[in-house]
């Protein structure tokens, strides 16, 4: 039934991106590995009839190491699947436990040459670092355990704690300790340096490539180019607005069926689109450019920008190159204070 909502919504939509190329389809947010081959097919047809698809489009899919059977990933092999995102977190299975994955870190790797062997050669994974079992010599491990896998891309993300979470209200019960931050710090440095000593390139802060091989996806997101989200809880973005469906699986599969798409909608101001791009841009390696800002919004505002921009170019958090602003290595520590610095604060 969601798969055939699911379709139904990709006709539904089909003007959200005013007839642009589509540049990357990503399955992931939830279970895709759910879907059989007959399901995949019907999605991409789906696709195909209603969006014009780019010839070298970037088609995702998210899984985690128990998912990925030899079976499963010979059958994604013959899809149009052409990359893999693996959420594998650690190669250690006492982290993994404490994370509560149900895979361990044998079964991480041969998720990983068996998606090699079957001919899905461009793959993702990810890695949690700062969690409060593990040392330094594990997550230097881990790291080295990416190397020798020859994988072309590592998004890798220091364990935070989301309220109300399970680990969360494990934290309250005194039953888990609480990230620290100090122990996060460290095994940042330890990636830039890991990084740095095997010619690994840091495009984002959490986000790191061989070659240039870089996620289309994320690049697409933090260029604030729009996207389209599809299914329960999905979001979407058309740079004037933002719009998530509901979440509830049984009122999607209803509102599809009654030819409405269960979603509210934002409508960002024009400090909003300033915020986030500020935000997103100084996350990457490009940084953030005063020629294309000064496309969308007052001069004014660039020039407030430029002057606040002085005191951490000054103390060596910002480097200024042309008109583009990148953080340093040492303002990487402190991107989201240094962005929030830029933010612009609208009062009614």
């Amino acid at each position: 039934a969601l798969v055939q909502a699911l379709l139904k919504e990709i006709g539904m939509q089909k003007d959200y991106l005013d007839s642009d190329a589509i540049e990357s389809i990503y399955f992931g947010g939830g279970t895709p590995s759910l879907l059989d081959e007959s399901d995949l097919k019907s999605i991409f047809d789906s696709i195909h009839r209603f969006y014009h698809v780019k010839e070298n489009v970037e088609i995702t899919f998210e899984a985690n190491p128990d998912d990925l059977n030899k079976n499963y990933l010979q059958m994604l092999s013959k899809t149009e699947i052409n990359r893999l995102s693996i959420g594998i977190q650690s190669f250690h299975d006492n982290e993994l436990h404490y994370l509560n994955r149900l895979h361990t870190g044998d079964e991480a790797k041969v998720a990983v040459e068996s998606a090699q062997e079957v001919g899905l050669s461009s793959i993702s994974i990810d890695l949690i670092y700062g969690i409060p079992i593990a040392t330094n010599e594990s997550w230097q491990q881990n790291l080295e355990q990416f190397q020798r896998l020859h994988l072309e891309h590592l998004s890798a993300y220091n364990l935070t704690r989301e309220e109300n979470t399970a680990y969360d209200l494990l934290i309250k019960k005194g039953k888990y300790a609480a990230p620290d931050d100090l122990q996060g710090e460290t095994h940042f440095k330890q990636l830039l340096a890991f990084a740095k000593a095997n010619q690994l390139e840091q495009y984002e802060i959490s986000n790191f490539a061989f070659d240039q091989k870089y996620a289309k996806h994320n690049t697409n997101y933090w260029y604030q180019k729009k996207y389209l989200g599809l299914g329960p809880s999905a979001h979407s973005f058309n740079l004037l607005s933002r719009s998530w469906n509901v979440s509830n699986l049984k009122n999607y599969i209803d509102s599809i069926a009654h030819h409405q798409i269960p979603n509210e909608a934002e409508l960002l101001s024009k400090a909003d689109r300033w915020n986030e791009q500020i935000m997103t841009g100084l996350r990457t390696k490009w940084g953030v450019s005063t020629k294309e800002l000064s496309k969308y919004f007052e001069e004014y505002w660039i020039k407030e920008f430029e002057e606040k921009a002085l005191s951490y170019i000054k103390n060596g958090q910002l480097l200024k190159s042309n008109d583009r602003y990148v953080l340093t290595e040492k303002g990487l520590f402190f991107a989201d204070g240094i962005a929030a610095d830029f933010f612009r604060i609208e009062f009614l």
